[in-house]
């Protein structure tokens, strides 16, 4: 079957130790349970009702226990997936990462809401939990019975997905059936307002699970960079302006314009280009001018020449 009905309750286990109090007869196991596996269900089913019987045959009865259930993360289950409560006891569902309710269903119609006939049958509403929260939200239903209580989340897909549960049931049968159900149904119906519990919220270090730690992005740091740069550009100017100006910190000032100064050196070539292209021109113009003036003069000595000799 498929892969999202292996449930992995390591997480839980190592949890648990740290809540003394929620000594849970439930099907906390250091393998995945496939709830479809009915040998498996069975083989887990049997020891859950031994070590409720256990409790309940002990000389002095057991104390009214807070169990505690993870509601999604980021296989999107309940875990465990299966529970034995005793009447008296309080189950207390923890929201994981996203957005997930916990629905109450009939044992034939999976993923659909059992308030549209008892009206006051389990319906927490949509609960988030996103990364960063410091506290998580609950919702705590007492049970008042022993009678099967079936389970779904009604967020998208999920039902269908695998994120059901079954508190209290009566053989292994029942949850096979349960899960093949789910995954068979069409739709994925919500329920209405908050019904058969009370919505709470307990700090994140009081809860059975942990958070993926969040992912390191790598887009914040790249931006202080580039704006820095881009500032020490305009002090620059304004520190040339006044270097010696008058006025309280002058420590601060003469720092900032000395690291000012070095880029404005920089920028001095660019104006000494332009100065030199200017006197260029004007020495090539007055050797032209002179050059055609010469050659007029010695040219009218030559005619007198001719009219001396005529007059001897």
């Amino acid at each position: 079957m498929r892969s999202h009905y292996l449930l992995s309750l390591a997480s839980l286990a190592m949890a648990l130790p740290q809540h003394s109090t929620h000594n849970i007869p439930s099907l906390v196991t250091r393998t995945q349970l496939n709830l479809t596996d009915e040998a498996a269900v069975e083989e887990a089913f049997q020891a859950a009702v031994k070590a409720r019987d256990a409790g309940q045959r002990a000389p002095r009865k057991r104390a009214n226990q807070l169990i505690p259930i993870v509601v999604g993360g980021a296989q999107a289950l309940f875990v465990p997936s299966m529970m034995l409560a005793a009447v008296g006891d309080v189950i207390q569902f923890q929201f994981a990462e996203g957005n997930h309710t916990v629905t109450q269903s009939p044992e034939t119609a999976a993923c659909q809401p059992l308030q549209k006939t008892v009206a006051t049958a389990v319906h927490s509403g949509h609960i988030p939990y996103k990364a960063g929260q410091t506290t998580v939200g609950t919702f705590n239903v007492p049970i008042t019975d022993t009678k099967p209580m079936f389970l779904y989340c009604a967020t998208g897909p999920h039902c269908q997905l695998g994120q059901v549960m079954i508190i209290n049931p009566s053989n292994t049968a029942q949850v096979v059936n349960y899960a093949k159900l789910s995954a068979q149904a069409k739709d994925n119906v919500d329920g209405g307002a908050p019904s058969g519990g009370s919505a709470a919220s307990i700090q994140l270090s009081a809860a059975a699970f942990v958070p993926a730690p969040p992912e390191a992005g790598g887009g914040p740091p790249p931006p202080p960079p580039d704006s820095a740069p881009t500032q020490p550009a305009p002090p620059a100017t304004s520190s040339a302006a006044g270097g010696k100006g008058k006025g309280k910190g002058k420590g601060t000032a003469r720092a900032s314009g000395s690291e000012a100064a070095q880029q404005p050196v920089a920028t001095a070539p660019p104006p000494a280009a332009p100065v030199a292209a200017p006197p260029a021109a004007p020495v090539a113009a007055p050797p032209a001018a002179p050059v055609a003036a010469p050659p007029a003069s010695p040219a009218a000595p030559a005619p007198r020449a001719a009219e001396a000799p005529a007059a001897a």
